[in-house]
C-alpha cells in the first residue's frame, strides 16, 4: 500500500523566477515504512529541466536539522500539469514519530520528524497555493494519508514540535538563499502556503531488507537530559516473528560522553540466557564517545522466532555514556513498535557494575536498538513504486492516496 499526501492537480504557478529551495514536514505514525520517491508538481508553464534535486532531513529543533544520509535523488525531464515522482537510489526506512503531538510539549521529540526537500534556480516560477496549513485553513490540522501525515504549520493544531511550545518549524517552509537542498534546511513560512512538494512511502520493504526500531533518525532528539553516568547493563525487549540473521547492534551515545559501552549482546528473555555468538565482550563501535548512533556488526548468528532483548553495558559508574528519555513506552509508543517482523515492546535494565539479563522493566527509552534482516526478506518484493511513472500508478482521486 503506497500513500501520499496530495490528490488530483497542485498548486498553480507563482511566475517568479528565483533560487529556491522548499520543504514539506512530514511524519510516518508506525515502523516499517519505506520512503521510495519524492513527489513533485510542475504547473502549467513550470520549469522541466532535468536535474532538479531532492532530499530528506531529519527535524530536530526550532529551525535546525540533519541531513539524512543516501536520501539525495535526482530528477530527469520533468512534465508540466503532473505530478512527477522522483525515486530514491534506494528506499529509505523511517522512523516513526508520535503523532499528534503530546500536551505537555515534549511532542515529536519521541521518534522522528522528517522534511522532504527539492530546490534549483526557478526561470519560470513555481507552485504555490497560499493558506493551506495555518489556522482556519483547510488543512489547519496537517493532513493523513495511512501511517504517512503531514504536520501543520504553527499556528494549525499539529506543527511540527508541539502545538504549545516549542513549535519547530512551519509547514512547507522555504528559503530564497538557497538552490541546492542538501546545502541547507528551509524554515521560513510563506503564508502557511502548500508549495508542491509531496512523497511516496510504501509499507512493503525491499528486496534484501534489514529493520530497526529507529532507522534514518540520525539524532536522538531530547532536549534538556544529560548524559547518564551509573553502571547499568541496559536492554531494549523485541519479539520476532520469524527467523532473522543480527546484523548490528547500536548505541546512541550522546554530547558528553567519555566512553562506549564496553559489552553487547542479545539475551534469550525466556530463559534469561546470553545468545550464542552474540556476547562481545570487547565491542568495536563504529564511532567516537559522543557521536551520536554507534554500532557493532555481526555476521552469522541467527535468531529464531521468539523473544528477546538486545543490551549494551559499561562498569563505569562515573562515566557518561548515554541519554533517557522518559514516558516513551507508556505515553508515545504504549502498544510498541512494530516494523516488519520485530516488535520492540520495552525497556529493561540491571543497575550494577557487572554484566545482567536486564530483568526490571522502565518506560524511559535508552538509546538502544538491534538491526535483523528476516529470512525471508531476499525473497520479499520491490514495492511496486519506485521508477514507475506516476500516471502508471493510478492514483486514487478521493482527498487521501489510499491503495495501489
Amino acid at each position: 500500500m503506497s500513500n501520499s499526501l496530495y490528490s488530483g492537480s497542485g498548486p498553480a504557478l507563482t511566475a517568479v523566477g528565483t533560487p529556491l529551495v522548499v520543504g514539506v514536514d512530514i511524519g510516518v505514525s508506525e515502523g516499517g515504512v519505506w520512503l521510495y520517491s519524492y513527489r513533485w508538481w510542475v504547473p502549467t508553464g513550470g520549469d522541466t529541466e532535468s536535474g532538479q534535486l531532492f532530499c530528506l532531513y531529519q527535524i530536530t529543533g526550532t529551525d535546525s536539522g540533519t541531513l539524512i544520509p543516501n536520501s539525495t535523488a535526482t530528477g530527469g525531464t520533468l512534465t508540466a500539469d503532473a505530478w512527477n515522482v522522483i525515486p530514491l537510489p534506494s528506499p529509505l526506512l523511517l522512523a516513526p514519530s508520535y503523532n499528534p503531538p503530546l500536551a505537555d510539549d515534549i511532542g515529536t521529540t519521541y521518534g522522528a520528524a522528517y522534511m522532504a526537500c527539492t530546490g534549483k534556480q526557478f526561470v519560470n516560477g513555481f507552485p504555490e497555493a497560499k493558506s493551506v496549513f495555518g489556522s482556519g485553513d483547510p488543512d489547519s490540522g496537517g493532513i493523513t494519508s495511512g501511517p504517512l501525515y503531514a504536520f501543520s504549520s504553527l499556528s494549525g493544531t499539529n506543527p511540527a514540535g508541539s502545538a504549545a511550545s516549542p513549535q519547530w518549524i512551519p509547514q512547507c517552509p522555504y528559503t530564497t538563499e538557497l538552490t541546492d537542498p542538501t546545502a541547507g534546511m528551509p524554515t521560513q513560512n510563506d503564508t502557511d502556503a502548500n508549495l508542491g512538494m509531496d512523497v511516496v512511502v510504501d509499507t512493503i520493504a525491499p528486496a534484501g531488507a534489514s529493520y530497526r526500531m529507529l532507522p534514518n533518525a540520525p539524532v536522538f532528539v531530547v532536549p534538556g537530559v544529560s548524559a547518564q553516568e551509573q553502571a547499568y547493563t541496559l536492554g531494549l525487549a523485541f519479539t520476532l516473528s520469524e527467523a532473522c540473521t543480527l546484523d548490528a547492534i547500536w548505541h546512541y551515545s550522546p554530547s558528553g560522553s567519555t566512553v562506549l559501552p564496553s559489552r553487547c549482546g542479545i539475551w534469550n528473555a525466556n530463559t534469561q540466557t546470553q545468545v550464542s555468538g552474540t556476547d562481545n565482550s570487547s565491542p568495536s563501535w563504529s564511532g567516537a564517545a559522543g557521536s551520536g548512533w554507534v554500532s557493532c556488526s555481526y555476521s552469522g548468528p541467527v535468531l529464531p522466532a521468539g523473544e528477546y532483548v538486545v543490551s549494551t553495558f559499561t562498569s563505569a559508574e562515573t562515566s557518561p555514556w548515554f541519554l533517557a528519555q522518559v514516558d516513551w513506552w507508556d505515553t508515545a509508543f504504549p502498544s510498541g513498535i512494530t516494523a516488519g517482523p520485530v516488535e520492540f515492546t520495552g525497556t529493561q535494565y540491571h543497575l550494577g557494575n557487572t554484566w545482567t539479563y536486564p530483568a526490571t522493566t522502565g518506560a524511559e527509552f535508552d538509546g538502544l536498538d538491534v538491526q535483523v534482516t528476516p529470512s525471508s526478506s531476499a525473497a520479499a518484493g520491490a514495492g511496486g513504486v519506485a521508477g514507475v511513472a506516476d500516471d502508471e500508478m493510478n492514483w486514487s482521486k478521493l482527498r487521501f492516496l489510499g491503495v495501489v
